[in-house]
Order: structure tokens, then C-alpha cells, then sequence
């Protein structure tokens, strides 16, 4: 925090060590690149200096091995390449010359003439050496960094010299001249030698020289940096002090402006950013009308996101509900109906969210959930069956977790319909939400009720638009108040594509059945009110949650209906068991689909299948 009479704080306030403040870092930052520019520019002048040795010293050798050709006279040169003679007249006589020319340019190494030089053995053979051993015809080793530039003059008749090298006997430097024949053309060679070790340790002493130049650069760039950065720094670490304080919630207090540079300039933003976050803050108040955090986000980016209204879109709207629930609420303990509920709708938001759908509403334990709104997708209606798919998927993996704790086990149906909606703020200034009204919406919650545990039905309008990569059976007609046309239903199985799910096992569909004779007692469901007339029936069929039945009156496929078994003739009658009509056979047999049981009335039915 800041202290009194707005004096910055320190280091230790902000709980840095040494090497994490920022004045030290830049010191050495600051420092290292001192040493990095010094270093450079030495190495840049020792490779310089070292180039000029080589051309300095090469050049002069040049000249003395072109001198000494000139001298040499090709015709008594030839007579001893012939003779080999180191007695003769023309070798003696040669051999003055040479002496001469050492002794006159003071050359500490021998001048030589060679001859017929072999690159594969590294050898020629020698002729005339003015100061040393060797007799004219013996081999005379080459160096390896000789060779080529030898060979060259040899070819060419070219003089030149090489490069600095190394050899067992020093480190030298080595130039070359022709002797031509009477025809132009190059019969032996003039090689001059020279050792550069003093012009070497030469250069050491100037690496050394820069070496210090570098340290006593660093040492003193290092103390005036820091000395600037404790000064750069201080502004900073009151800049830091209040986002500490911002970051913990207090937008209360601003940063005296002390400087008109950059740092000035940051801390006038730093001011003008904390009196933004106190409007913002004011702004989101308004949020917690709101349910979606997608909802909430388009609101803080669109200026007139607060005013009421609303505009048409087409939409894929999705509703869920979970099958047996509430039979669960209202003989459960409390605290785990509510802990397997958040649980179920925290996964299930997870997998919406990811597919980029809103949750408009929680309504119990269904889900209300809108994708194209406020969030516009163009593949909405294949995100949305995705996302169903995906929540079926989920939904197993619910019930496995569910039976390891001996918990309940729900089923859960899934309406999808797309269709126009108007989307936008309804309410009044007390109390706002982001809605999603029209027929798609209404439209989704009938074809929601149709569905039975595990299903998934999409209207023809979502079907249209992922024909080509949904996998569906169907269509299914179905009777629903207010529409004066049957709605055509598909059975949603499996989806290809970008969003691609596999297959949910068909609703109806059992891994085996097993013959019963049990009386049963049928009441349709109309909405939300059970007719009083009983429909008199036999169960003959059990098969998993389902079972097979010959009714008195035969019942259209996606009735609700509230049964009671009795288990034998004078046995005891079943709760009310709640279910769907999923099929008619030709033979007047029923096949109902159970959504709700008892837990007594489950084992009795799994004892059944036995």
C-alpha cells in the first residue's frame, strides 16, 4: 500500500527478493549488453588486426619470393633440375644468390626452390635451399595447408601466399613464385617461409587489452545503470502497489502524476483505468439479472445492450428433462437431491457451453438452452444436435458413477427445434432477463415431452439442415395442441462431421424379453391432468425399462400414461408408474416405455426379469 504522503514503497513491501527487483535486472540487462558491445567491438579488432598481419606479412613475403625468382637464372636452374648435382657450378652458383638475398632481408628461415610437388603424399622434391640442410632430388614435406596453394602456382604460374597456419615446427606464413622454362611455363617454384609467433603475441596482448577494457566497461556501466533504475523503478513500484491493490478489489485511491514522461503517461492511464473499472463495476451490478455468462458478455461489448427489445433470429432451441427425478425430490434426503442435481447440471452446462450454446434457463432439473443467441453460429442446428448427443453420452457416464455411490439412476429426453425467434431483454428495470420467445421455443418443449429416457427427436426444420451427416429413424408424427399440422419427428442416432457423436442405443429397442401375465390399469396423461377413465389391460412382455401390453382401448404411439401392476391376482398393486407409448403392433400389443418408477416397484420389476 501506498504510505502516508504518497512516499513509494519498498522492495520488501512488495515481498521481492534482490534479483527479482526490477532496478537490478535492468542493471544487469544494461550491464551485459555493455559487455556484449564491448566484447564485439574487441573481437571485431583482434580478427581485423589478425587479417592485416596476414595480408601485411603475405605481401611482403610476395614480393621477396617474386625478387628471387627474377634473380634465379631459369637456364642454370634447369641444368640442376637435370643434374641434381650439389657440386656443380650452376647449384653453387644458385645458392649464393639465395644466401644473398636471406641475408640481405634478414630472413631467419631458408628460401627454397622446388620442383614435381605430389598432393597425395604431401611431398616435392627439393632443388636449391640457400641456408640449411638438404641436397638437390630429396623429398621435401609439404603442410597440408600448403599444398593446394602450391599445386595452384605450380598450374597457373601464378605467385600468392597463404593463410596463417599451424604446423609442428610453428605457426607461419608461406608465399610462392614461378620459374619459368624457356617456354612461359612454370618449371619449379621459389617457397618462402615465415614464423608469425611474435606478431601473434602481439595480438594477445591486444585481446588482453580488450579484455580489461571490457571488465572496467561492465564495472562502471553497472553502477551508473543502477543507480538510473533505482530512479526509473520507484514510479513503478508504486504503479505496482495500487494493481495490487485493484487486483484485491479497492478501487478507492489514484496515483499522484509526478513526471510528464512515459512513466507519467502510465500512471495517468493507470488512473484513468481504475475510474473505467468503477463504471464498470456499476455496469455489471445490473448483471446479476442475468444467467448466461455469453449473455453477460455481449451486453459489457454492445452499448445499447441494457435497453429492452428484441430482435428476430432463426435459433436452434434445446430442452431437456430428466425422467424419475422428481419422484427422487420428494422422497430423497435434501442435501443429496440437491448435490446430484448440481452435479448433473454442472456436467451437462460443461458439455452446452463447449458446443457454444446458452443456457437460457434452469427450470428444475430440465434445461432450456438456445444456439444461435445472442452468440450467432451458422452450423447452430448441428451444434445443438451434438450437444444433445453428447449429453446422452454423458448421461451414462452419470448413471455408472451414480450406481457405485448406490445412488438413483435417471433417463433424460432431449427436444431440439429450430425455428424463428425473437431474442432480446424482457422484463422491467427492477427485473430484466435475456429471452427467447416465439413457436420455436414452444415447439422445442412439446417435442421434449415426446421423447422418452435416452432420445433425442429433432423436428423436421433441424433435420433439414444436417441431412447430410445425421443418421436418424423416423419420422414420427406427432399431435401437439396449438399446431394444426402433425409435427414430424426424426430419432436423432448419430452425427458425422465436424461435430461428430456416436450412435445412442434406439429407445425400444431390449437385449431380451421375458413372458409375464400381470393386470394392469392404464390412465392417459393429457398435459398435465391424468383423465379419470381407466383403460384395463395385461401385461405380457417385460423387457428392461419397458413393457408390452394388450389394452381394452388402443393408444396412439407418444401417449403418457400413469400405470398400476399387480403382481398377482390377489398380490400386492405397484405405485403409480409413469410412462410413454413407443409403439402398436398390428396385434393390438402396446409398448410403453417406463419413466418413472419407485425404487420398490424397480426391484420387483428386475426380479421379474430374473
Amino acid at each position: 500500500m501506498l504510505k502516508p504522503g504518497g512516499e513509494n514503497p519498498s522492495d520488501a513491501s512488495l515481498g521481492l527478493k534482490p534479483w527479482q527487483r526490477l532496478s537490478v535486472r535492468l542493471a544487469c540487462l544494461l550491464t551485459a549488453v555493455t559487455l556484449l558491445a564491448v566484447a564485439a567491438v574487441g573481437a571485431f579488432t583482434y580478427k581485423r588486426h589478425q587479417r592485416e598481419l596476414a595480408d601485411t606479412v603475405g605481401t611482403q613475403l610476395l614480393n621477396i619470393a617474386r625478387v628471387t625468382a627474377l634473380v634465379v637464372d631459369p637456364g642454370l636452374h634447369g641444368q640442376v633440375q637435370r643434374t641434381l648435382d650439389p657440386h656443380g657450378q650452376a647449384y653453387l652458383r644458385i645458392r649464393r644468390e639465395l644466401v644473398t638475398i636471406q641475408n640481405e632481408l634478414l630472413l631467419t628461415t631458408p628460401i627454397y626452390t622446388l620442383s614435381n610437388l605430389d598432393p597425395v603424399r604431401g611431398t616435392a622434391r627439393l632443388l636449391v635451399v640457400s641456408d640449411g640442410p638438404g641436397v638437390p632430388g630429396e623429398p621435401f614435406p609439404v603442410a597440408p595447408q600448403v599444398i593446394d596453394p602450391l599445386r595452384w602456382t605450380f598450374e597457373d604460374g601464378v605467385a600468392r601466399y597463404t593463410d596463417v597456419y599451424s604446423s609442428a615446427k610453428g605457426t607461419w606464413i608461406t608465399a610462392f613464385a614461378p620459374i619459368l622454362d624457356r617456354m612461359g611455363s612454370p618449371a619449379a617454384v621459389v617457397m618462402v617461409n615465415y614464423p608469425v609467433e611474435i606478431y601473434l603475441d602481439r595480438l594477445q596482448e591486444l585481446r588482453r587489452t580488450i579484455l580489461w577494457a571490457s571488465a572496467l566497461g561492465g564495472l562502471g556501466t553497472l553502477m551508473l545503470v543502477f543507480l538510473f533504475a533505482r530512479r526509473l523503478t520507484r514510479p513503478i513500484r508504486a504503479l505496482t502497489v495500487g494493481v495490487t491493490r485493484v487486483a484485491g478489489g479497492d478501487l478507492s485511491q489514484s496515483l499522484p502524476v509526478r513526471s510528464r514522461d512515459e512513466v507519467g503517461q502510465l500512471t495517468h492511464a493507470f488512473n484513468e483505468m481504475l475510474e473505467g473499472l468503477r463504471q464498470r463495476d456499476f455496469i455489471r451490478s445490473a448483471f446479476g439479472r442475468y444467467v448466461s455468462p455469453e449473455v453477460a458478455k455481449a451486453l459489457l461489448e454492445s452499448p445499447g445492450g441494457l435497453r429492452f427489445g428484441g430482435e428476430k433470429r432463426v435459433v436452434t432451441v434445446l430442452m431437456s428433462d430428466l425422467r424419475g427425478y422428481t419422484r427422487f425430490a420428494e422422497s430423497g434426503d435434501p442435501a443429496m437431491v440437491m448435490e446430484v442435481l448440481n452435479g448433473f447440471l454442472g456436467r451437462m452446462t460443461d458439455i452446452i457451453i463447449e458446443h457454444g450454446g446458452t443456457i437460457n434457463e434452469f427450470i428444475g432439473d430440465a434445461i432450456f438452452a438456445v444456439f444461435g443467441a445472442p452468440l450467432e453460429h451458422a452450423d447452430h442446428a448441428e451444434r445443438a444436435a451434438a450437444c444433445a448427443l453428447a449429453m446422452q453420452e454423458v448421461m451414462v457416464e452419470i448413471n455408472g458413477e451414480h450406481a457405485m455411490h448406490g445412488r438413483p439412476q435417471f433417463e433424460m429426453g432431449i427436444g431440439v427445434n429450430t425455428g424463428e425467434a425473437v431474442v432480446g431483454n424482457i422484463g422491467s428495470e427492477q427485473r430484466a432477463k435475456y429471452a427467447i420467445v416465439g413457436s420455436a421455443v414452444n415447439v422445442a418443449a412439446r417435442v421434449e415431452g415426446a421423447t422418452v429416457g435416452g432420445q433425442v427427436f429433432l423436428t423436421e426444420e433441424t433435420y433439414a439442415r444436417i441431412r447430410e451427416i445425421a443418421e436418424v429413424t423416423g419420422p414420427v408424427l406427432l399431435e401437439a395442441k396449438g399446431l394444426s399440422e402433425p409435427l414430424r419427428l426424426y430419432d436423432l442416432r448419430s452425427l458425422r462431421g465436424r461435430f461428430a457423436r456416436g450412435g445412442v442405443p434406439e429407445a425400444g429397442a431390449a437385449s431380451r424379453e421375458v413372458a409375464v401375465s400381470l393386470p394392469i390399469t392404464c390412465r392417459v396423461i393429457d398435459g398435465k391432468v391424468v383423465r379419470p377413465d381407466a383403460i384395463d389391460g395385461e401385461v405380457v412382455r417385460l423387457a428392461g425399462r419397458e413393457l408390452v401390453g394388450r389394452l381394452a382401448a388402443p393408444l396412439a404411439p407418444l401417449t403418457n400414461v400413469r400405470l398400476r401392476l399387480r403382481y398377482s391376482a390377489q398380490g400386492p398393486e405397484s405405485e403409480d408408474i409413469y410412462g410413454k407409448v413407443v409403439g402398436v403392433d398390428g396385434a393390438g400389443l402396446c409398448r410403453i416405455h417406463l419413466t418413472s418408477t419407485s425404487d420398490a416397484d424397480t426391484r420387483r420389476l428386475e426380479d421379474l426379469m430374473r
